[in-house]
């Protein structure tokens, strides 16, 4: 807190100059008016104070007593009835058609305190930022406190980092930015705290072992690690030390005893969870380490486990890894290569069950379709077999499995 205050104190005498010509502009029996206008009409207003005629009556009437000054002066009158901190929560609240009245009023509150020197500890106490608590980041107060700073051509995070670290030590600052992240409503915020926390981390010659060590992975499972949020904070200072995050994860892993498939799972589960970006790169990161060991299409198929998941195959975690080792520049391919894979593996009669199956679990309906053409085309069937084989002979152009002749017709 001495180190902001510090920072604060830098150009105090000059805002106590400008603090002069803003109450000449105030001229006390006009303020007087606007205060008496204020207690008869404007006083016992319940609910949306900003959106209500008697609140626009009001404001027209200090307007034709001030011009300039009048938002100064309506903003003096509002200080004095509600304080500062609830008229701060109050504007950055409001919602609705008066919205330009509100952002002049904001900007009247934050002339005023630095009219009066205030230093940005001083507004931080009077707007009760940390009363949010885990909220922090979201507090509207937080945003006007940060619209003051920048007023006074300082730099927020710094300073609010600094405040934040005598609540917080590092590890918990970590996960509220990283947790924050992922709402849309604090996610621009709370990046630019966790680059100013990772910057900190990089003047201080923390080494990656070093962050992981405080961030507290190093106590969690393989399967925990992967969907922790403070695990992307670590991903990004490892990245800013210009290293390879998912390479030096993946063998951290490895080194824990779990085999290729294990890891397979625990990626493919962390991905179903939460696309998770890093559980994507892992997966990448897996295999193309398969890829320079030269396994084919069946060693992945076999190493994975496949087989033992049956009916459930489409449903697998894995199954997204196995498709994904798969040469995807022609999707068509894809779908012929996982089709000759599958027929050797389960036979005709059992994959037929296993697609037809697939074709009733939402999840896995359009993965089995598509196999279902791939198989038709394996199984060497004509158009004229497929026409006979979904019993369109009787039914002709009325039946909907028309579609689906067409749609496998053409992959033949």
């Amino acid at each position: 807190m001495t180190k902001i205050n510090n920072v604060a104190k830098v150009g105090t005498k000059k805002l106590k100059k400008v603090a002069e010509g803003v109450k000449t502009k105030l001229a006390p029996n006009k303020q007087s008016a606007v205060d008496t206008q204020f207690k008869e009409f404007v006083d016992k207003v319940q609910g949306d104070l900003f959106n209500n005629a008697q609140f626009a009556d009001w404001v027209k009437f200090v307007f034709k007593v001030y011009d300039e000054a009048a938002h100064a002066a309506m903003d003096t009158t509002m200080v004095a009835h509600y304080g500062d901190e609830y008229l701060a929560s109050m504007l950055a609240a409001t919602k609705g058609s008066n919205m330009i009245t509100t952002f002049r009023l904001k900007e009247a509150q934050i002339n005023s305190w630095k009219a009066s020197g205030k230093t940005p500890v001083d507004v931080y106490k009077i707007l009760h930022v940390d009363a949010e608590a885990s909220e922090l980041l979201k507090s509207p107060t937080l945003k006007t406190w940060i619209s003051y700073v920048v007023k006074l051509k300082e730099n927020p995070y710094e300073l609010l980092l600094l405040n934040l670290k005598t609540h917080y030590d590092d590890a918990a600052l970590a996960q509220m930015f990283a947790v924050a992240k992922g709402d849309a409503a604090t996610t621009a915020l709370a990046g630019k705290m966790e680059t100013l926390l990772l910057k900190k981390w990089q003047e201080k010659d923390k080494t990656m072992i070093d962050v992981f060590q405080l961030l507290k992975l190093n106590t969690k499972s393989p399967k925990e690690l992967l969907v922790s949020p403070v695990l992307s904070t670590w991903m990004s200072y490892t990245l800013l030390l210009k290293k390879n995050p998912y390479e030096l994860l993946f063998k951290a892993i490895k080194k824990t005893g779990i085999d290729d498939a294990g890891l397979a799972k625990m990626v493919g589960t962390a991905e179903q969870i939460d696309s998770s970006i890093v559980a994507q790169k892992m997966q990448h990161q897996q295999l193309k380490i398969w890829k320079r060991e030269g396994k084919s299409a069946t060693d992945v198929f076999r190493l994975l486990g496949l087989k033992k998941e049956g009916d459930k195959l489409f449903e697998s975690p894995v199954w997204s890894t196995w498709t994904g080792y798969l040469d995807r520049t022609d999707r068509t391919a894809v779908y012929k290569e996982t089709i000759l894979v599958l027929k050797t593996q389960f036979g005709d009669e059992r994959l037929t069950n296993i697609i037809s199956k697939a074709k009733d679990v939402d999840s896995t309906a359009d993965t089995a379709e598509k196999l279902e053409r791939s198989f038709w085309w394996a199984m060497g069937l004509t158009s004229d077999d497929l026409f006979n084989l979904l019993k369109l002979k009787h039914k002709g152009f009325e039946s909907p499995k028309l579609g689906r002749l067409c749609e496998g017709a053409e992959q033949l």
